[in-house]
C-alpha cells in the first residue's frame, strides 16, 4: 500500500508542476505582443524521496525556479546604444529643422536678396539722379534686412523649440526614476519569499529602456538585492531612494530664456551622458549658435562695408554720406536701414566726385557683390553666406547618415535580445505539447495506481 501511496504521489506532482509550467507558458503566449515582456521558464528538479521508501525511490518533480530568459550584457549593450540612438534622432530632427529654415525657403532668400540689392546698386550708377532708382535701392536693402531679420527670428524660435524639448525631457527622467524606484520597493517585498517577481522586473526594466534614450545610463544589483540607476557619476536611483532634477532658467547673451536641468538637493549642473538630451542640448548650444554667429558676421560685414562705402560718396547736394545701414543694428536679427535715408532718399550717396550725374561711388558699392572681404577670409559676402548654407546642410546630412547606421546597429542588439528574451510562438506550442503529453501520462499513471489500489483493497 505504501508503494502504491508513493507512486500516486508521484503521479500527483507532476499533475500539479507540469501544470503550473503550463500555466506559465501559457502567460508568455499571452505577452507575445506585450512591450518589454522576457519570455519565462519554469525550471523542474527531481523530487526527493524519504528515507522510509522502498530503495530511495524519488517522490517526483517539483518546481524549482522561475527564470526570466534574459541576459544582463545584452541590455547593457542595448541601453547604452539606445542612448546613442536617441541623440542621433533628436540631432537628425532638429538640423533638419535648421536646414529647412537657412534652406533658402523664403522668396526671396538671402542669397537672391544680396544679388538684388548690389544690383540695384549698379542700376543707380547709371542713373544716379532718378528717384525711383534711388527707391529701388532703399526698398531691395529693406527687404534684404528682413531677409535676415525673419531668418534670425526663426532660428531664435527654434532655440526657443529646443528649451521646451529640455524642460519635456527633464519631466519625463523625473517620472521615469520616480517609477523605477517604486517598481524596486515592490519588487523587493514581492521577493521576500525567494519568489522571482518576473512581471514586475520586466516592467522596470522596459523603463529603463526608456529612459536609456533620453540620457545614457547604467544599472547594477547587489547580491542584497538593491539595484542602482546610474548617470554619469552619480546614481540617481539608489535602492528606495532617488534624485530629482530641477528646471533652471538662465538668460544668454542675446537675451533668450534657456532651460538647464540641476540636482534638487545639491544644485549642481545635470550632465547629459548621451541620449536625447544630449543631442537636444548640442544643437541648441553649439550647432545652432555657432550658425547665429555666422550669419551676424555675415551682417555685421555688410553694414560695416556698405557704410564705409557710402561714407566716401556725396549725395544730390554734395553732401557726405550718411550710414546706409543703422550701425546699432550689426547682427541679423538687428540689420536695418538709416532712417534718415528712408526719409530723404536723396541723401544717398552715389556720386565719388560730387557731380549730380556721377554714380561712381554707386558704382563701388555695388561691385562689393564680387569683392573678397578680409574678415570673412577672402569670400565675397554671397560666397559667405553660401558657406553658412552648405555647412547647415552638411550637419544634417551628416546627423541623416549618423542615425541610419544607429538605428542599424541598435535593430541588431535588440534582434540578439529578442531571440534569448522575446517569445516565440511556434517555440512555446512546441513547448506546451511536451508539457501537455507529460501531464496526460501523469494521469495515466494515477489512473493506473487508483485500479492498483483498488484491486488490493478487495483482495482485503
Amino acid at each position: 500500500m505504501s508503494s502504491l501511496r508513493g507512486l500516486l504521489d508521484s503521479a500527483r506532482s507532476a499533475l500539479l508542476t507540469h501544470q503550473l509550467a503550463m500555466n506559465v507558458t501559457g502567460h508568455n503566449v499571452a505577452n507575445v505582443d506585450s512591450p518589454g515582456y522576457t519570455r519565462q521558464r519554469l525550471d523542474l528538479g527531481a523530487r526527493a524521496g524519504s528515507e522510509q521508501r522502498l530503495g530511495g525511490l524519488g517522490a517526483g518533480v517539483e518546481p524549482m525556479a522561475l527564470q526570466r530568459l534574459r541576459q544582463e550584457t545584452f541590455d547593457r549593450a542595448y541601453r547604452s546604444e539606445s542612448a546613442g540612438l536617441g541623440m542621433a534622432e533628436r540631432r537628425d530632427v532638429l538640423l533638419r529643422g535648421v536646414e529647412t529654415v537657412v534652406g533658402e525657403p523664403g522668396n526671396p532668400g538671402v542669397g537672391e536678396a544680396l544679388d538684388e540689392f548690389f544690383s540695384s546698386w549698379a542700376d543707380l550708377a547709371n542713373e544716379p539722379a532718378e528717384e525711383s532708382y534711388r527707391r529701388a535701392v532703399l526698398e531691395s536693402g529693406d527687404r534684404l534686412a528682413a531677409r535676415l531679420n525673419q531668418l534670425d527670428g526663426q532660428l531664435q524660435a527654434q532655440r526657443r523649440d529646443m528649451n521646451d524639448e529640455v524642460e519635456r525631457i527633464g519631466r519625463e527622467v523625473n517620472d521615469k526614476v520616480a517609477r523605477i524606484t517604486e517598481l524596486g520597493r515592490r519588487i523587493k517585498s514581492s521577493e521576500l519569499g525567494g519568489v522571482v517577481a518576473a512581471d514586475l522586473r520586466d516592467a522596470r526594466d522596459l523603463l529603463v529602456d526608456q529612459l536609456s534614450s533620453l540620457v545614457e545610463v547604467r544599472t547594477d544589483e547587489d547580491a542584497g538585492g538593491t539595484f542602482r540607476l546610474w548617470v554619469g557619476g552619480r546614481a540617481l536611483v539608489d535602492g528606495q531612494q532617488h534624485a530629482t532634477l530641477n528646471l533652471v532658467q538662465e538668460t544668454d547673451e542675446r537675451g533668450l530664456v534657456l532651460t538647464h536641468l540641476s540636482y534638487a538637493d545639491t544644485g549642481r549642473p545635470f550632465t547629459a551622458e548621451g541620449g536625447e538630451l544630449k543631442g537636444v542640448l548640442e544643437v541648441r548650444d553649439e550647432i545652432l549658435p555657432a550658425r547665429m554667429a555666422e550669419l551676424d558676421s555675415l551682417a555685421a560685414a555688410l553694414v560695416d562695408q556698405v557704410n564705409a562705402l557710402h561714407h566716401q560718396g556725396s549725395d544730390l547736394d554734395g553732401r557726405p554720406g550718411l550710414d546706409f545701414f543703422d550701425v546699432a543694428g550689426r547682427s541679423a536679427g538687428g540689420l536695418r536701414l538709416s532712417q534718415r535715408l528712408v526719409d530723404q532718399p536723396a541723401r544717398l550717396a552715389a556720386s565719388l566726385d560730387g557731380g549730380v550725374g556721377n554714380g561712381e561711388q554707386a558704382a563701388a558699392i555695388g561691385a562689393l557683390a564680387e569683392s573678397g572681404l578680409v574678415v570673412l577670409g577672402g569670400r565675397t559676402l554671397s560666397e559667405g553666406w553660401a558657406d553658412l548654407v552648405s555647412r547647415t546642410g552638411v550637419d544634417a546630412a551628416n546627423a541623416s547618415s549618423d542615425l541610419s547606421a544607429q538605428q542599424a546597429f541598435v535593430a541588431e542588439l535588440d534582434n540578439r535580445r529578442q531571440s534569448l528574451s522575446g517569445v516565440n510562438l511556434d517555440e512555446e506550442l512546441a513547448i506546451m505539447m511536451q508539457q501537455e503529453q507529460a501531464y496526460g501520462a501523469a494521469a495515466r499513471v494515477i489512473s493506473v495506481a487508483d485500479g492498483l489500489m483498488q484491486t488490493v483493497l478487495d483482495l482485503i
